[in-house]
């Protein structure tokens, strides 16, 4: 056949006219079922790696295309979204579909968690939740039905409180990618999901005796000023990272007064001092970098721990803080000055840190009478 001169070119354009003429007629057909205007701005339908795939394109709107396994489904999402878009309704999940909950874990922590105080905290719950198989899940296949499987394996052995953190976490990205990346979802799975009932708070105090147990056994330790910052934090009620970014220009000790800048709350804030927290923040000698207490987190944790071996005493250092706050509610300190020295904002939480005696209750009483 090939050795014929001619038959070939031949044979060439008749098969591409042929396909043109075939695939042209098949195009018509299918433009014409999907509602084609004049204008040419609505669905056509192709067929492509054997599925079909639905195009969109309207003027004013983002071009649409998502395929299917047949021409049916094909054509009647086509008509539905055609008419859902000429309504204003049209749901575009094609980028939540295509967004991992993994994926949105990792834009929160790089953009949201990394500008937190407490940002090495969170992302380690990033990524504990990143190495869970739910994370493989894309944001519109996440339902609260597969969130509610992965609350129940986790409180088995996580407690109640740090569930309900993970969920929130979960919660808060979803909220973080529909109202600020654009990405569209009906609905947060999570919020109409059920918290794990937490215990109520322990009302936790440092006795007399055991403050004099710790301070009795910090003299023994390699860090020289453990003695004084546990006396400045149980007179001032201030955090652990405020009281480690102390430096002396910030102290007034005329006044008795000290600044705290960059507080948990973003805040700065300027406290009172008591004449013992005075006399500590002066006994200390200066530092290189200015600061009372030049330390970080992980080795101040370190000599916490080998105190409380020492003293007997099971009171993690945050307890001072809360046993500030008793004992000035017990001295008729009102809400207002209790939550301006301690940087409080809202009285739900204060009341976490208040643990009034019974005792204190009773004198009250006997007073009164």
């Amino acid at each position: 056949f090939d050795s014929v001169p001619g038959h070939h070119d031949n044979w060439r354009s008749s098969t591409l006219i042929s396909f043109t003429f075939i695939t042209s007629h098949a195009f018509k057909s299918v433009w014409s079922q999907c509602g084609r205007t004049r204008k040419g701005n609505m669905a056509y339908i192709r067929k492509r790696r054997k599925k079909w795939q639905v195009v969109i394109r309207k003027k004013g709107h983002p071009h649409i295309a998502k395929s299917f396994t047949s021409y049916s489904l094909a054509t009647s999402w086509a008509q539905e979204s055609e008419a859902n878009i000429a309504k204003g309704l049209f749901a575009d999940l094609s980028e939540a579909n295509q967004t991992l909950l993994r994926d949105a874990l990792q834009r929160y922590k790089d953009e949201v968690t990394a500008k937190k105080k407490g940002a090495k905290q969170e992302s380690y719950k990033i990524d504990k939740l990143m190495r869970h198989r739910i994370s493989n899940y894309s944001l519109a296949r996440l339902t609260s039905n597969k969130i509610a499987k992965f609350r129940n394996e986790l409180g088995l052995t996580a407690a109640p409180a740090t569930v309900n953190k993970y969920l929130t976490l979960i919660s808060v990205t979803i909220n973080t990618a529909k109202n600020e990346w654009g990405i569209f979802l009906p609905s947060n799975p999570c919020e109409k999901l059920k918290r794990l009932p937490e215990p109520e708070v322990k009302d936790i105090r440092v006795s007399p005796e055991e403050e004099a147990q710790l301070l009795a056994h910090a003299a023994r330790s390699k860090m020289h000023w453990l003695n004084a910052i546990i006396i400045v934090a149980i007179e001032s009620g201030c955090r652990r990272s405020e009281l480690f970014r102390l430096t002396k220009p910030d102290c007034d000790f005329l006044k008795c007064t000290a600044i705290l800048r960059d507080t948990k709350n973003d805040t700065s804030r300027t406290i009172g001092l008591s004449p013992k927290a005075v006399a500590a923040l002066k006994s200390l000698p200066p530092s290189i970098d200015g600061r009372f207490f030049p330390t970080q987190s992980e080795q101040f944790k370190f000599y916490w721990k080998q105190l409380k071996q020492w003293s007997g005493v099971d009171k993690n250092f945050h307890h001072l803080r809360h046993e500030w706050a008793s004992r000035m509610f017990e001295k008729d300190w009102d809400i207002s000055s209790v939550a301006t020295q301690g940087g409080w904002k809202d009285w739900k939480v204060l009341r976490r840190y208040t643990a009034i005696s019974g005792q204190y209750l009773a004198a009250k009483f006997r007073k009164q009478n």
